[in-house]
């Protein structure tokens, strides 16, 4: 009889907290995946109770993932004020991926790829029933979600842009050649002339001695497809704000190129002073405030 009473009370309880979290207009956040191309990609969803209120879509930077801190904070900050949203993982070509980037794998993704998983995940919202759907990618992601943005005018209500990537192709080669001790021109040209199918022990990205296909070489360090995005908003006709670190490297580097995008009446920025490229704790805060601000 005690073990009885036991589960009687558990399920009671149970019964209590979800008549509160319904009351509350708060719904669980949840993991949830989708199939795409026989791969299985993996995101964090918020659920929102009022499907006709903005709902984000959240990318994260170079072989990041979507449980990283910058994503996870401003799930939850968006959730204080009662906004879903869903910060999800490129597969990088890994099924089920989870974590970051594991650098012991041969690199096969492309820069490229993140469209079409983009794409599935917008769908995968239409399909829930939001409609009124805001992207925000972060660093790299914000560079790739601002080409899904122009090539997708349509998909979406607003873009966020945190600190999104620039692109110099002699800088790059430059960081290459000191960083490898080597001629990423050399490479790319024995690359284009099918002399080389891969390349091993090379410092790509964020990762030390790995190996990579030379067709993701191709993507990562090369200028197509398009990754500057100053030049990918430059005539955006979806509403779109950069938020930018004052003490982040990348701020220089999209001030020195805001010509291109001054006059688009459609762009505008936010300089958030004492930030780094990552926006941790307050500044966070202070960014999703005016996300919400600006949607008003």
């Amino acid at each position: 009889m005690k073990s009885l009473r036991i589960i009687s009370k558990t399920r009671s309880l149970s019964f209590i907290l979800s008549i509160l979290l319904l009351f509350s207009g708060q719904l669980i956040a949840q993991p949830v995946s989708i199939k795409h191309n026989g791969v299985k990609l993996n995101a964090e969803i918020n659920p929102a109770e009022d499907k006709t209120k903005p709902f984000f879509l959240i990318l994260h930077g170079t072989f990041a993932w979507h449980g990283m801190e910058l994503p996870t904070s401003i799930q939850s900050l968006l959730e204080e004020e009662d906004y879903g949203s869903l910060a999800f993982s490129l597969s990088l070509g890994v099924n089920d991926r989870t974590g970051f980037f594991d650098c012991k794998q041969p690199i096969i993704s492309k820069h490229g790829n993140a469209q079409q998983e983009i794409e599935q995940w917008v769908k995968y919202l239409n399909a829930q029933g939001y409609k009124n759907i805001v992207l925000v990618g972060h660093s790299r992601g914000g560079a790739q979600m601002a080409a899904y943005a122009l090539a997708n005018q349509k998909s979406a209500k607003q873009l966020f842009l945190i600190a999104p990537m620039t692109w110099k192709q002699s800088k790059i080669a430059r960081a290459f050649n000191k960083n490898n001790n080597k001629s990423m021109e050399d490479l790319v040209a024995k690359i284009k002339s099918g002399k080389l199918s891969e390349l091993k022990q090379q410092n790509i990205l964020h990762c030390k001695e790995a190996n990579i296909r030379a067709q993701s070489f191709l993507s990562y360090y090369t200028s197509s497809p398009e990754k500057n995005t100053p030049s990918l908003i430059s005539e955006t006709k979806m509403p779109t704000r950069i938020y930018l670190g004052s003490e982040d490297s990348i701020t220089e580097n999209i001030m020195k190129q805001k010509p291109l995008f001054e006059k688009n009446s459609n762009v505008s920025h936010l300089l958030i002073d004492g930030s780094d490229h990552f926006f941790r704790d307050f500044y966070a805060d202070e960014m999703v405030t005016d996300m919400i601000e600006t949607m008003q």
